[in-house]
């Protein structure tokens, strides 16, 4: 038996002792078993998908950045995404770890996984990572603008450099878009299959392209808590090595509908 004396903030004097006994084994395998419960329920809310409808969407913007060029209009067949980014409770379930530098926090993304770690995580789930133009179509939504979102609502929607705090934040903790996608701005840099061309726009399939056949960086989209406004808009393309993680780079995945 042991002792603890309870105070309560704002009031300064202590307002009473109470005796606590330490938990029996039968209440010890209960506890266990109700935060495993817990965690298989969380497991099961993190993993789901919404389904992003078969159509055409106009791909990248003119008069930004050069990469972005020519708007192009794609035709991509209908398939899954996570609605949210692999968070780090996801990821020590499947693989038993967590790289991450924003560490002790199982609901914010995961971050410092590289290209082929998070390939690899998304096979292990039976999905796989998406394609730059599935990326993009999710990200907006349905809508044609920079954002999902009216750009003076920006905080309510995105994890961005004016309001993370210089740090990633649990993920769907913000408004999601129209397909039901949450962070598709900000909070962490997200991977994507394909390998980066600046120039690939200009010689893209019309149905469902895939990127490059080869190249030396990964296409990268959606931006992070560390990013401007205009890093994290839709169209927005960088690209990173493969082998490399940041503190700032994560993922989500995609899947085939089987139609």
């Amino acid at each position: 038996m042991w002792r603890v004396l309870i105070t309560f903030a704002g009031f300064g004097a202590p307002v009473g002792a109470h005796e606590i006994s330490n938990p029996s084994p039968d209440e010890t395998l209960k506890q266990l078993h109700e935060k495993k419960e817990r965690e298989e329920k969380e497991l099961k809310r993190l993993s789901e998908m919404a389904l992003v409808p078969a159509g055409e969407f106009v791909m990248g913007r003119n008069g930004v950045n050069s990469n972005e060029k020519p708007a192009h209009s794609i035709h991509l067949n209908a398939f899954y995404m996570d609605k949210y980014e692999v968070t780090q409770l996801q990821y020590l379930s499947v693989t038993g770890k967590n790289p991450s530098y924003f560490g002790k926090c199982p609901l914010c993304p995961v971050e410092k996984v590289n290209f082929h770690q998070a390939s690899q995580y998304c096979t292990k789930v039976g999905k796989r990572l998406p394609t730059e133009a599935e990326w993009e179509k999710a990200a907006r939504g349905g809508t044609t603008g920079w954002y999902y979102w009216d750009r003076d609502n920006m905080d309510l929607y995105a994890w961005y450099g004016n309001n993370a705090g210089k740090r990633t934040r649990p993920v769907g903790t913000r408004d999601p878009n129209r397909y039901g996608l949450y962070d598709m701005a900000g909070n962490v840099w997200e991977w994507v299959q394909d390998w980066y061309d600046s120039d690939f726009y200009q010689k893209s399939p019309e149905r469902n392209p895939k990127g490059p056949a080869k190249g030396t960086s990964k296409v990268t989209r959606g931006g992070s808590w560390g990013n401007t406004p205009e890093q994290i808009a839709h169209a927005y393309r960088d690209s990173r090595e493969p082998d490399t993680r940041y503190i700032n780079g994560g993922f989500r995945c995609a899947k085939d509908t089987g139609k």
